[in-house]
């Protein structure tokens, strides 16, 4: 599992890490390029690039909210118990899945962010 919003896949020709943002892919207008041998990639995917940009909007919601979920819990009841699970440990433990398709073979990327501290500012 990757951490933070920097993630990478391997290049399909040199195998070395492609890095790129989550919150950076509109500035770079969906386009990477492999560093080692310059291969370039292409999100063409309007589903995908939809989703990303709903993720990135809400993380940047998550981080506004801090102060009113950061004195919120979610009550569970299993049986006679219940618990209180703070929303302040739910900002800082969001697992996605980013899934790609990469010269038709499926790519997962699975990454754990913690918004108020991953979210690069405006």
């Amino acid at each position: 599992m990757q951490k933070g919003h920097r993630l990478h896949f391997k290049c399909k020709d040199c195998k070395e890490p492609i890095h790129f943002s989550v919150f950076e892919l509109e500035t770079k207008q969906h386009q990477l390029q492999c560093s080692q041998c310059h291969k370039h990639y292409a999100l063409c995917d309007n589903v995908l690039i939809r989703q990303i940009r709903k993720f990135e909007v809400l993380c940047r919601t998550l981080c506004d909210s801090e102060e009113i979920l950061g004195q919120a819990s979610v009550g569970i009841n299993v049986g006679d118990l219940h618990v209180k699970v703070p929303y302040k440990l739910l900002l800082t433990r969001l697992s996605s899945s980013l899934d790609l398709e990469i010269e038709n073979e499926p790519v997962s990327i699975v990454f754990r962010i913690e918004p108020c501290q991953d979210v690069p500012k405006p």
